[in-house]
Formats: C-alpha cells, sequence, structure tokens
C-alpha cells in the first residue's frame, strides 16, 4: 500500500493520481495546534472515524476496532491530537457490546467517543478541520 500510494502522488490526476511534483512528495508541513508544535506531509491522517451503517450494524467489525484500540492502548500508541476522531455505530446495541465487553475505554482513550448512531463522516457530517490544520493542508 505505503509503494502504491507514493506512486499515485506523482501521477496524473484522476483514478490513482494526484500530480504532486516529485521534489514535493516528502514535504514537511510544520504548524501550531492549539500551541503545540505539529507537523503533517502528504498521507497524514488527520481524520479518523470508527463507523458502521445503520442498515448493516455489524457488531463484529465494531468489536474488531474495540480490540486493535485495546492493542493499542497496550503498545503506548496514541492518535495526534489534531486527528479529528468519532464513533459511530449503526445501532444503540453496538454500544452495548463496546460498554460491556469493557472495549469503550480503549476507543474512548483513543479519541473515539460515541458521536451519534449512524452515518456521520462517511457523508461530510463530521464537521470542520481545526482551521490550523486546515491552513496547513
Amino acid at each position: 500500500m505505503k509503494s502504491d500510494w507514493h506512486a499515485c502522488l506523482g501521477n496524473e490526476v484522476g483514478f490513482k493520481g494526484y500530480a504532486v511534483p516529485k521534489e514535493q512528495h516528502n514535504k514537511i508541513v510544520k504548524f501550531d495546534f492549539h500551541g503545540q508544535p505539529a507537523e503533517i506531509t502528504h498521507g497524514s491522517v488527520v481524520l479518523a472515524a470508527v463507523c458502521s451503517s445503520t442498515n448493516s450494524s455489524n457488531p463484529s467489525v465494531m468489536i474488531g476496532a474495540g480490540l486493535v484500540a485495546k492493542k493499542a492502548c497496550e503498545l503506548g500508541l496514541e492518535v495526534k491530537p489534531w486527528v479529528k476522531t468519532s464513533l459511530a455505530p449503526g445501532s444503540l446495541v453496538v454500544t452495548k457490546y463496546l460498554e460491556h465487553s469493557g472495549l469503550q475505554e480503549y476507543l474512548n482513550h483513543q479519541g473515539f467517543h460515541l458521536v451519534g448512531y449512524g452515518c456521520t463522516t462517511c457523508i461530510g457530517n463530521s464537521g470542520d478541520l481545526d482551521k490550523s490544520l486546515s491552513d496547513a493542508i
């Protein structure tokens, strides 16, 4: 995936193409995020959502996301503070699974707090990115 992503950067604009000049592929943009130094580059994650469709809520996938969050906590990994995170399961039942399994606390620790049920980020309902991040992009 990494090599494909880098190839796409330089490809002509279109499917799998962004026309970024080769000399800018590794460009790093530094910015101030609420008084904290931050940096992004091409391919940096700035929006991350754990969600499942209201129509096809799949508890096993959401439990899987909770297990990934648990492992990330155990390894000391943390989401960068400028990454906008959200959790939107397809139903209240999934929330109950996450709570009763103890996995919700790990999702919360990683910043994936419940924002609602059903469609959110996938259809653009996540709201704006922080202005400092938008300016850096």
